[in-house]
């Protein structure tokens, strides 16, 4: 079995697969104290051969450490991990090491295929994997709260929205014509990305993954493939790709 653990800046996703099925997921969050209680769990409950952990939380010291005191087989993703397809962006050391790991993923689930990949999280990331082998890069935007909280801030009036829901049509007082706008406006600009996208590869895949996949799916056009858990399957088989290879 392998262990993924995602850390990021607030939560950490810790995932268990046998082969290529999630078998365990769950998110706490990125401190050290309880990723170490849970993953303590995780190893007295499975038979742990292997792990990958990927980080962008520098705060987060001696974690290989810790989990090579429970297996001796230990991956840290970084920039110079062997991945099953090619990188072609200008300098792999400043992509972010999930939108990699997405494209993997999709690499993995829709083998030979060109995938859009959407991300929709703190960011929104747009990203283009051609023929299933090549990673071309893509382009970043604001997540939903940014632009709530952006609003708000660079704003004299207009008022954070934290909760918030789908409208149509002109709104008629500040707090829905913000909340329009924002949801609207995401809308608008993933469909022009999937427009673009079909445009040019016709039989290609169109993936939505990220913590706001749930909410933007229920409103898009059903032909997404909407797949939250898709860095996790990425490092999975990143994860297999490296231990093949006796890293």
């Amino acid at each position: 079995m392998n262990l993924i653990l995602d850390i990021g800046n607030t939560f950490c996703k810790i995932c268990v697969f046998e082969y290529n099925n999630l078998i365990f997921k769950n998110i706490v969050k990125s401190k050290k104290d309880e990723i170490i209680t849970e993953v303590s769990k995780i190893f007295g409950d499975y038979e742990i051969k292997n792990v990958i952990f990927s980080s962008v939380n520098t705060l987060i010291d001696g974690i290989k450490e810790f989990l090579e005191a429970f297996c001796g087989s230990v991956l840290e993703f970084s920039s110079k991990t062997k991945v099953p397809v090619k990188n072609l962006y200008s300098n792999p050391a400043a992509l972010g090491l999930d939108r990699l790991a997405a494209a993997v993923g999709a690499a993995t689930e829709f083998e030979g295929k060109s995938c859009l990949i959407i991300d929709a999280g703190t960011a929104i990331t747009f990203d283009y994997l051609k023929d299933g082998k090549e990673f071309w890069g893509g382009n970043i935007s604001p997540g939903i709260r940014l632009r709530f909280k952006s609003l708000n801030e660079h704003t004299a009036k207009l008022p954070l929205i934290e909760n918030y829901d789908w409208l149509s049509g002109f709104a008629r007082d500040t707090a829905s014509a913000v909340m329009g706008g924002v949801l609207n406006g995401i809308k608008f600009e993933i469909e022009g990305y999937i427009r673009d996208f079909e445009r040019d590869n016709p039989d290609g895949k169109i993936i939505l993954t990220g913590g706001d996949t749930i909410f933007l799916a229920k409103n898009l056009k059903n032909t997404i493939f909407a797949a939250p858990n898709l860095v996790a399957f990425g490092l999975n088989r990143i994860l297999n790709y490296n231990v093949s290879k006796s890293f």
